[in-house]
């Protein structure tokens, strides 16, 4: 399955189905926080070709590659989004152990590899239960393994990175808006709460 994300200074966010907002405003997708940002700058769709972006007609443009945009446009691994002086690199995943990129990723001990396969199969799964007409299952199984990897950071006293952090908050948030349980809203202030957000 390829899965596409986009990353913002140095943490790597996936790209689901359906708008994803690039902008200020704190419903966005990605909230970039630069004055120059409008509060709803781009949209970012995966699209049977693969990825697109669209600027919505912001104040200062979006550029891609180093050239600005004007209606749809394709997108490729490797490719930089420049929205208000903030970047965003395309990066393309074929498996969770491929990564198509113009960088290389720094080495890491078999216990923080760990942790990052299961944060990425987090959110492989959160891609594929946004497109599912059935979330319940994946959602069940989401749960379950943020639950694991949570309870894996708090026996090893490995915690994870600043950006890993945002992104496993940022799943738990998504499984919240899926579910109609308020007990979701709290288990999602406990998993920001136990890795620090």
């Amino acid at each position: 399955m390829v899965v596409y994300w986009l990353r913002h200074r140095g943490t790597a966010y996936p790209v689901h189905r359906g708008d994803c907002v690039l902008g200020r405003a704190p419903h966005s997708f990605l909230v970039l926080s630069a004055e120059l940002v409008s509060r709803e700058h781009a949209i970012v769709r995966v699209v049977a070709e693969g990825l697109e972006i669209e600027d919505l007609g912001s104040r200062n443009g979006t550029l891609v590659n180093g050239l600005p945009i004007t209606g749809k446009n394709r997108l490729d691994a490797g490719d930089v989004i420049e929205i208000g002086g903030e970047r965003l690199e395309v990066l393309r995943r074929v498996s969770r152990d491929q990564v198509a990129t113009a960088q290389g990723e720094a080495l890491v001990t078999p216990a923080e590899k760990a942790q990052r396969d299961l944060l990425e199969l987090v959110e492989e799964l959160s891609v594929r239960a946004s497109e599912a007409a059935d979330r319940k299952p994946l959602e069940k199984t989401i749960r379950g393994l943020v639950d694991t990897l949570v309870q894996t950071i708090q026996r090893s006293g490995k915690r994870l990175s600043r950006g890993e952090a945002i992104r496993l908050v940022a799943v738990a948030r998504l499984v919240a808006d899926w579910s109609q349980d308020p007990a979701t809203r709290d288990w999602t202030l406990e998993v920001a709460r136990a890795v620090g957000q």
